[in-house]
């Protein structure tokens, strides 16, 4: 049975290799030049063929229009003179015997190739040529093949001779500059593994085989500077193992001791490990346990593998109990010895009685934070009612509120109309106007926040021309866009549907808010307002609305409060101005029409405010 590959030496493995690559180029050139040659004799004698089937055509036309049967068949055996014509057949106006047709006895091995033409005769005094008949040439392909075949062997024959050559040059190679290094590396591993560590070979090439060689020689001398430094740590490391505060041991995998350090075997009650070893090396005789409490740590000691950090309550044998602290690990089995536990032992019966101490204090504390979160569980309870009542009460006296200050307004604008004032009076009345104006917008933003809280706002659909209320609101502000010089782009996409059903009140209410808020915080460059169609059916359409500025922008810690009640986020207060109710009512409105406000924005690069809504159509 053959082998492995992985079995296989290097160098056998390397010659495999060289040889399949080299049997791959040598096929791979043998097949490509024997396909040329192939290629070019076939070539060759298509031509011959074609040259013999021209004249062949123009030597029939005489004949045949002189209807000369005996120079035809003078014609039809000089052609079947050439070794390389199988059969010829013609087919000639006015002669009897149709076909005419020569052909050779012994049948071809391959098959023949076939030449039809057409047999034209033009007399010196006619303008068009007759077709006196038609021919059909069949060459055979035998001595192309044949030739093919000679080749096939010469190159076959010559490949091989190569092959073999390479081979032979590449196992002489691969054993002079890979086997024999590579064996006396070998041999020099061999006295490492012996216990020769520090032995070296001489480094005779510096190529792979030379870096390979210094390497080893590295790694021995490592290997002799490791084992000297492992006995000097093991000789630190047994200080410190029995010398160390926590109790160290080792047992077999039935639980027998084999060794432990002098701070376990006081634990037990010994004053040194010799002495708990003479006493016993049954640990179920060392400590006192409750039943079957070693036999459950040792079977899930073997299942696992690892144990860490396991408390447990045990006795010694003057009489103490301790809370000990375990954490253990299987060595497996290897080099002839059987498998074996390791484990280090706390002892934390003061730590153990503090917890409990800490336990009592904490369910004490439990029992304290239990009664104050309840405490601001009722409390919250009642503050959300009298928010609620609040926003009830807001919501209800709404007409109350608005009532005087649209007095002052009447009276204001009536007061305006008065041509005998003076510009001071003028002005006066106008700060009249203006004050009231914004306090009633205040009142406003404040009645529809609490309405919507109370949860009296219900929107109120109907049939709405959309492009008109876009350019209302657009054209709401275009006044205090003039004054402040900036550009105003409004793009309103022409497949927008002419009539929707939506709260158009509602609707102008949040445009407003987000041009107004683009116009406060914009002081130079752009604002616009794009409505885009982005999705339709049978029944309704889907209408996306963005307002874009170059204002200040926002970072993102001022995203994230953008739309809570009474928040102004912008840096200047005063430059705002308002409520900061403005957004969250926008947010709110929009919510109940079934979408939500996006916010990206940059600080120092302006914001963009979209949302999409579904509408029904409207006939």
């Amino acid at each position: 049975m053959r082998a492995p590959l992985r079995d296989w030496s290097i160098q056998t493995r390397l010659m495999a290799g060289l040889g399949a690559v080299a049997t791959l180029l040598v096929l791979a050139v043998g097949a490509y030049w024997t396909s040329r040659e192939e290629r070019q004799l076939t070539e060759a004698l298509l031509q011959r063929q074609e040259r013999l089937s021209q004249i062949a055509a123009r030597g029939f036309a005489g004949p045949i229009w002189n209807l000369d049967s005996a120079a035809i068949s003078n014609l039809l055996d000089a052609v079947m003179a050439d070794p390389e014509v199988q059969a010829i057949e013609l087919e000639a106006l006015g002669v009897d015997v149709q076909p005419l047709r020569r052909q050779r006895d012994k049948v071809a091995t391959t098959a023949p190739l076939v030449k039809e033409f057409d047999v034209v005769y033009q007399a010196v005094a006619q303008q068009r040529p007759v077709k006196v008949g038609q021919a059909r040439l069949y060459f055979t392909g035998e001595r192309v093949a044949a030739a093919v075949a000679e080749m096939r062997r010469f190159v076959a024959m010559l490949l091989a001779a190569v092959l073999v050559a390479v081979l032979a040059s590449c196992y002489w190679l691969v054993n002079r500059l890979v086997k024999q290094p590579v064996s006396r590396l070998g041999a020099l591993a061999q006295r490492v593994s012996h216990g020769e560590l520090g032995v070296t070979l001489a480094v005779e090439r510096r190529d792979e085989i030379g870096e390979l060689t210094e390497q080893f020689n590295r790694m021995s001398h490592q290997l002799r500077q490791s084992s000297e430094g492992l006995r000097a740590s093991e000789a630190r490391y047994r200080s410190l193992f029995e010398n160390a505060t926590e109790g160290i041991f080792q047992t077999d995998g039935r639980g027998r001791l084999l060794g432990l350090n002098k701070a376990m075997a006081q634990m037990l009650g010994y004053e040194r490990p010799a002495l708990a070893l003479a006493a016993s090396r049954n640990l179920r005789r060392l400590v006192q346990l409750e039943p079957g409490e070693l036999r459950r740590v040792l079977r899930a000691l073997m299942r696992h593998r690892l144990l860490q950090q396991v408390p447990m309550l045990v006795g010694t044998h003057d009489g103490r109990q301790l809370w000990i602290e375990l954490s253990a690990h299987v060595v497996p089995e290897g080099q002839g010895q059987e498998a074996r536990i390791e484990g280090m032992i706390s002892d934390i019966t003061q730590r153990r009685l503090a917890e409990q101490e800490l336990t009592r204090h904490r369910d004490h504390l439990e029992e304290l934070v239990e009664a104050r979160t309840m405490e601001l569980s009722q409390a919250k309870i009642r503050a959300e009612a009298a928010n609620q009542s609040k926003s009830r009460f807001l919501a209800t006296m709404s007409h109350e509120f608005r009532t005087p200050l649209n007095a002052i307004l009447g009276f204001a604008q009536l007061l305006q109309m008065d041509e005998g004032l003076d510009e001071a009076q003028r002005n006066k009345i106008n700060l009249v106007r203006d004050s009231g104006e914004h306090l009633l917008a205040l009142i406003t933003d404040l009645l529809d926040m609490a309405s919507i809280e109370a949860g009296k706002v219900r929107l109120q659909p109907a049939t709405v021309d959309l492009r008109a209320l876009l350019e209302v609101a657009c054209d709401a502000i275009r006044l205090r866009v003039a004054e402040k010089r900036l550009a105003f782009l409004v793009r309103i996409d022409e497949n927008l549907p002419l009539r929707v059903r939506v709260d158009g009140q509602r609707l102008r209410q949040v445009l407003l808010n987000l041009l107004s808020n683009a116009v406060k915080f914009t002081d130079h460059g752009r604002l616009g307002l794009v409505a885009e169609l982005v999705g339709q059916s049978p029944a309704t359409a889907t209408v996306r609305i963005e307002v874009s500025d170059t204002g200040i922008g926002m970072n993102e810690a001022q995203v994230g409060r953008l739309f809570q009640p009474f928040e102004q986020v912008a840096e200047d207060a005063r430059r705002s101005g308002g409520t900061g109710l403005g957004l969250s009512i926008s947010q709110q409105l929009v919510r109940l029409m079934g979408s939500r406000i996006e916010v990206h924005s940059e600080p120092g690069a302006g914001s963009s405010f979209w949302f999409d809504l579904e509408l029904p159509l409207q006939a």
